[in-house]
């Protein structure tokens, strides 16, 4: 949204401005009142180098370089005005005009004290006859009471502008403040529905653990290897963290496979294997139906991490990056563990094994840049792993 030109309305009054002095400089001309002409000519110089003041300094700086301009030009009616002539009503104006061009209403006071002061000094000047004035005793009088009252008033009515603009301000601050806490309370509570939504998948994975009798601490291990490796692959913190939060559901679809099959300590028939593979379909099935982002991340994941690099998985048959990046980073994870720690069906491989079966099978069933960053870094998830067994 574009931001409103400060500097607009005081240069649309010094063109209202302008033209009044071209207007009175060609009367006085007319009438050959000469004075009035040079006095005319030289405010109109004057409203003319406003423009240069405001390129150089800025608008605010001319506005001050305009009013500086405006006392001589007022008060110098007093000296060049006719006995009949009411040009130094002109002085009347003075303290309204401020009041348009002071952009902070407790400056108008110091301008206004400053032309009154003025006045009062010319007037003094005839009262005490070092300068008598054109103008009698009560005209001037007259003349310096309304100027007076005029300001007085215009001061009264500053006050309350000055009042008005800080209680606007607090009401302003104070509603910035309510909305900076309301902020921080919202965020508050999206930080705590979040870390009560990992708490639930993370709870959810491990009764699918603890029902499948697998190693204990499984899916937290799982997790920590892909968050790692997603990691180091470079992807955003953002897509880190959904993956980190959203793998313990990746065998979230073994809740539905039978404990014959599950817990079967022998080798599966091949009809015992399909039975088993349906666990991607199932959990993402069960996943799928909620519109949370980890929740949607984690049926990605409970459908893909058994898919291969070379399109010989399951349960879609995709390959190379037609499989998700979380399919593919958990893929790894999941096997390593697996094969980390004993299970129903084999004993635990050894490290030179495992390291092994992932250099054969890079670009085979894992996704080969993956596989290179996690046998590049391979002690480290060795670490996570004795930290998380």
């Amino acid at each position: 949204m574009a931001q409103p030109d400060p500097g607009l309305p005081f240069r649309r009054f010094l063109l209202v401005n302008v033209a009044l002095l071209l207007i009175s400089l060609v009367a006085n001309l007319a009438i050959e009142r000469p004075a009035f002409s040079l006095v005319h000519a030289l405010m109109l110089a004057a409203v003319a180098t406003s423009w240069a003041v405001a390129s150089r300094w800025g608008w605010r700086v001319a506005k001050r370089w305009y009013l500086a301009a405006l006392m001589p030009y007022m008060i110098s009616f007093a000296f060049i005005g006719q006995l009949e002539s009411f040009d130094i009503l002109w002085m009347l104006l003075f303290p309204p005009i401020a009041a348009f061009l002071v952009e902070r209403p407790r400056s108008l006071i110091l301008w206004d004290a400053s032309f009154l002061a003025l006045v009062a000094g010319v007037y003094s000047l005839h009262w005490v006859g070092l300068y008598p004035l054109m103008y009698t005793d009560i005209a001037l009088g007259a003349q310096w009471t309304a100027l007076f009252f005029l300001a007085v008033i215009s001061w009264f009515m500053q006050g309350y502008k000055a009042q008005l603009a800080d209680v606007q301000r607090a009401f302003r601050q104070q509603l910035e403040q309510q909305v900076d806490d309301g902020l921080k309370q919202i965020r508050g509570l999206n930080q705590e529905l979040e870390s009560t939504q990992t708490d639930l998948v993370r709870l959810l994975g491990e009764l699918c653990e603890a029902r499948s009798e697998e190693t204990g601490n499984h899916v937290a291990r799982v997790a920590a290897y892909a968050r790692h490796l997603a990691t180091l692959a470079g992807l955003p913190e953002h897509h880190v963290t959904s993956i980190h939060q959203a793998a313990p559901l990746h065998d979230v679809g073994k809740i539905a496979i039978p404990d014959r099959i599950l817990n079967k300590p022998g080798r599966l028939t091949d009809e015992e294997f399909r039975e088993m593979q349906s666990h991607t379909h199932l959990g993402h099935g069960i996943l799928k139906a909620s519109g949370r982002p980890l929740l949607q991340a984690a049926a990605t994941i409970a459908h893909e991490h058994h898919e291969r690099w070379d399109g010989n998985g399951y349960p879609r048959g995709l390959s190379g990056e037609a499989i998700s990046i979380e399919g593919r980073v958990v893929a790894i994870a999941d096997v390593f563990d697996a094969l980390s720690f004993a299970r129903a069906y084999k004993p635990a491989w050894e490290d030179g094994a495992i390291r092994e079966l992932f250099t054969t099978e890079r670009g085979r069933q894992f996704d080969p840049a993956l596989t290179d960053l996690f046998l590049g870094r391979y002690e480290e998830f060795v670490a996570l792993r004795e930290r998380s067994g």
